[in-house]
Order: C-alpha cells, then sequence, then structure tokens
C-alpha cells in the first residue's frame, strides 16, 4: 500500500480553526491548575515529563524533580494507545499527546506516547515553554487590546 502524505495543513487558516483540536503545551504544574480549575471538563493537552510505573499505573513527575508524593504525580492512562507499553522499574523521559480529564485526580488519557532522551527531553521542554510563554504572551496582548476598541 503506498504512502500518502496529508498536505492539508499547508493551507488551513488557523483563524477559522478552533484552539480545541490542537494539543495545547503545558509544563505538569500547569496541567494540575488546568485540571483543577476546569474539574469538569476534558482538555487537549500535550506535556512533557518523567513516565514512572508504579504498582501497575503509570505516573508522569518533572523532569526536574521527580516527586513521589502522590499529590505531585499525574497518572497517565494507555487505553488508547495502539500498542501497550511495557512496565519497567526505570523511570524515562516521555512526551506525551492525549486528553486530560479529572478522575479523582488529574488523568491523561494518552494517544500518543513518545520516549525521549534526557537531553532531547530538556530541549523540547525549554523549548516549548519559551515559544508558549511568547504565544500567550501576544494572545492577552492581542486580546486586551481587543476589548478598549
Amino acid at each position: 500500500m503506498p504512502f500518502v502524505k496529508n498536505t492539508n495543513y499547508r493551507v488551513m487558516h488557523f483563524e477559522d480553526v478552533s484552539s480545541t483540536d490542537f494539543y495545547t503545551y503545558y509544563n505538569l504544574d500547569n496541567l494540575r491548575k488546568v485540571c483543577e480549575l476546569n474539574a469538569g471538563q476534558i482538555t487537549k493537552c500535550r506535556t512533557i515529563g518523567i513516565l514512572q510505573s508504579l504498582n501497575g499505573r503509570y505516573y508522569l513527575t518533572e523532569l526536574d524533580k521527580p516527586n513521589l508524593i502522590p499529590e505531585f504525580r499525574i497518572q497517565v492512562s494507555m487505553v488508547y494507545l495502539k500498542e501497550p507499553v511495557h512496565s519497567t522499574l526505570i523511570p524515562y523521559p516521555v512526551q506525551v499527546f492525549g486528553t486530560l480529564q479529572w478522575k479523582n485526580r488529574p488523568v491523561i488519557f494518552a494517544k500518543i506516547l513518545q520516549m525521549l532522551t534526557i537531553p532531547m527531553a530538556l530541549k523540547a521542554r525549554d523549548t516549548l515553554n519559551s515559544v508558549t510563554t511568547i504565544h500567550l504572551a501576544k494572545r492577552r496582548k492581542h486580546s486586551d487590546c481587543e476589548d478598549f476598541t
């Protein structure tokens, strides 16, 4: 079967597309806050962290501070992945694309799970943090200008 490349995104007008159609990057601290504020809503998200397997369940922790305290971990459900992730004792850095939902605690239902090396995870996290910060600052600036007109 031949491979067909989808290039429709090149002609998309992003102003016409709802932001809920995209995976928005959040660091794990912001992810917890978003989940607490929007406890009843399902949010598409993308995040980078250390994936740990504890008692058959998967949890994400920060790259810099891998806390084992349950309040600082976000549970990751692998139900929607095509191939199951092998349970391992060694934590490893991952990038997770999925939907965030409140189920007695923050839970990400992973759609895509990408394993990363430690240097790549740190670079990707720093880059996405800076891009998100700049983008949100511009977005707030435009919304502030629109309020005054």
